[in-house]
């Protein structure tokens, strides 16, 4: 236990070495390492089994940490086998598809896919469009669910959101030639301020979610400022969405913004005058190719209808992000326009005593309502297809058949989803009981209003494409957040977001 260098370090007591010497030399005060040692070795040669067999515990671990290694040095080879091809062929492209001309910044080893998967947005690297840097030539834009976050502002307790600790989704395609970003939006704002955000995350600049919208709902009119991953974004220069859960429903309003405007806005700048987003004013097409959904509530969900939206559900999940808002945590649930966000000079108390007349606690702009049945109706009612966009949508379920045409929630279904999984299993309506723990699958697979057709290999615009649902897939497993589920791999989860870019990069094709 002791080395050779500690010989010249002060005497130890017995008691403070080995537990053995509370019974059997507690007359003694001291004693020196050497004869510590000595005893050890008399009295405690039986330890040597338990040593052994932690020394073979070690053996173990290192072989698997061997193994990751050289597998990561694989990957690495490839990679730096895909830049030397670009170095010595810079005008010539590259004969394997799986290593086309990959940008410098993205020959990292897969070591990288365990670490944070966005930097914080001051740091996110603008779009500098680059002839063949990439396989797309538009950019991927991640867009996060309801109770979402980039790891620069996520809750300890939440993991990495695009992939949990099964694969960094955005940094892996980066990996294999595409440009991709995590949009970092409000986690449990309304649809619409996070239409404006996501926006704003684009395009750069302070987000203005409009003088009338504001004053209809009692929030501050300007909120964060985004330095802007795309500062160039304009009709003619494309991007692709592509939104997990709600923020499938996002997008969409978005997109509908972009086009038509707000009608709201216009009207209430002629009568007061000042100053107008660009968003808002409308005329702003061909500026998305596709818009992709993966477990989308486009009809809402009995979740949200019977557990998320009541009342004492939301003043949990509010006083949460307002014990959050103080100005040490890095926590930011993207509810400033609220007022919750302590200021600079501000005590604590005084903090607390101005949010609790917040209009947050009385309104329906907040996501709570905006995934409900009804909430999701009104964007339904409001929102349209765009006839130069390909949607495409999937769906999962993890449910099986019960007693009285029930659905009960799969043994494989991420644990904390198997409550609201029951739930909805046993609604009235039998057509929305088949769910993945949040969504049902009649919710996910298209807004109900809107024409849709099944997914073949063909790029068809302006309508839902709808995969095929996948069984055994719940909410979560588009994006690997579960690390306890074995049956979804590392490889099928890659395998899935590499059809999804391959097929965005086919839409562009069209546009050619």
């Amino acid at each position: 236990a002791y080395n050779e260098q500690d010989k010249n370090k002060e005497t130890a007591t017995k008691e403070e070495i080995d537990p053995a010497y509370n019974e059997q030399d507690k007359n003694k005060e001291t004693a020196t390492k050497e004869e510590i040692d000595l005893a050890y070795n008399e009295q405690d040669k039986n330890k040597m089994t338990e040593r052994n067999d932690f020394t073979a515990v070690q053996s173990n671990h290192s072989n698997i940490l061997t193994t990751n290694r050289e597998n990561d040095a694989i990957a690495l080879e490839k990679l730096n086998g895909a830049k030397i091809n670009f170095d010595n062929q810079k005008n010539e492209p590259d004969k394997d598809d799986n290593v086309t001309v990959l940008k410098e910044g993205a020959l990292a080893t897969t070591n990288n896919q365990t670490q944070q998967s966005s930097m914080p947005m001051t740091e996110q690297p603008s779009k500098i469009a680059k002839q063949g840097e990439y396989k797309n030539q538009d950019p991927i834009i991640l867009v996060h669910g309801f109770n979402g976050f980039t790891d620069d502002i996520n809750p300890s307790i939440l993991s990495h959101y695009w992939g949990g600790d099964k694969l960094n989704i955005r940094q892996d395609l980066e990996n294999n030639g595409y440009e991709a970003y995590e949009a970092s939006i409000g986690a449990l704002s309304s649809n619409y301020d996070r239409a404006v955000e996501l926006y704003y995350y684009i395009k750069g600049g302070t987000v203005d979610y409009g003088a009338a919208h504001a004053e209809k709902y009692g929030h501050e009119r300007y909120g964060k400022t985004y330095e802007g991953v795309y500062k160039n974004w304009q009709p003619g220069q494309k991007i692709h969405l592509v939104g997990h859960s709600m923020g499938g429903q996002t997008i969409r309003q978005m997109e509908e913004l972009l086009r038509n405007g707000n009608q709201e806005e216009i009207e209430y700048q002629k009568a007061n005058g000042g100053e107008i987003s660009p968003l808002f004013k409308g005329g702003n097409d061909n500026m998305i190719a596709s818009m992709t959904t993966l477990g989308t509530p486009h009809n809402g969900t009995h979740a949200a209808d019977q557990l998320g939206n009541e009342a004492f559900i939301r003043q949990l999940a509010f006083d949460y992000a307002k014990f959050k808002g103080n100005k040490n945590s890095r926590v930011d649930f993207g509810l400033g326009q609220w007022g919750l966000k302590q200021r600079e000079n501000e005590s604590y108390i005084n903090y607390v005593n101005r949010v609790q007349n917040s209009n947050l606690w009385k309104t329906q702009d907040n996501g709570f309502y905006d995934l409900t049945r009804e909430g999701a109706t009104k964007l339904n009612q409001t929102t349209s297809l765009n006839p130069n966009i390909v949607y495409k949508t999937y769906t999962g379920e993890s449910t099986r058949p019960a007693l009285l045409g029930r659905q009960k929630s799969d043994i494989n279904m991420f644990l904390p989803f198997t409550v609201t999984g029951n739930v909805i299993g046993k609604v009235a309506e039998k057509e929305w009981r088949e769910n993945d723990g949040l969504v049902s699958v009649v919710s996910a697979q298209h807004p109900s209003n809107q024409a849709f057709v099944e997914a073949t290999d063909e790029i068809e615009k302006g309508v839902w494409q709808v995969t095929p649902v996948r069984h055994n897939w719940d909410h979560v497993d588009f994006v690997g957040q579960d690390s306890t589920d074995s049956n979804h791999t590392q490889a099928e989860l890659q395998q899935f977001w590499h059809g999804i870019a391959e097929d965005l990069v086919k839409v562009e094709a069209t546009e050619a």
